[in-house]
């Protein structure tokens, strides 16, 4: 078994990860996933603040 270094793969740093996309009047250079730091600055987890951000659903 071969490391991904190896096999050529590109880093994590270098694959953007989707399109450029503008929330509020802050402007994101790509799309956050669950386990990002929050683009408010506070230091915590993009998943943390997704609950309170949500519409609940109704049957």
């Amino acid at each position: 078994m071969t490391s991904k270094r190896r096999k050529g793969f590109p880093s994590e740093t270098r694959v953007k990860r989707g399109d450029r996309i503008v929330r509020g009047n802050k402007e994101l250079s790509e799309r956050l996933g669950r386990n990002d730091p929050c683009p408010c600055g506070s230091g915590s987890l993009f998943q943390a603040l997704l609950p309170a951000q949500r519409v609940p659903l109704t049957a």
